[in-house]
């Protein structure tokens, strides 16, 4: 038999010691590469696919046009 105890309620919440950082940019355990790094795997893959929007100099970085 049940009561009245035995359900539930919000005094069976704990409180948190711990405060909760907004920031989410670490959420993933991964870490974010930069800009740079992504714009140079999209050429990549636009290379790859043969992509109208491909840069003709191609995808990878070349000293001479640094």
């Amino acid at each position: 038999m049940t009561g009245p105890h035995d359900t539930p309620n919000l005094d069976d919440v704990i409180t948190p010691e711990e405060s909760v950082t907004r920031d989410r940019t670490q959420h993933a355990k991964d870490p974010h590469p930069s800009d740079e790094v992504l714009e140079h795997r999209t050429e990549q893959e636009r290379q790859a696919v043969g992509s109208d929007d491909a840069d003709p100099a191609g995808a990878e970085f070349h000293s001479a046009t640094d």
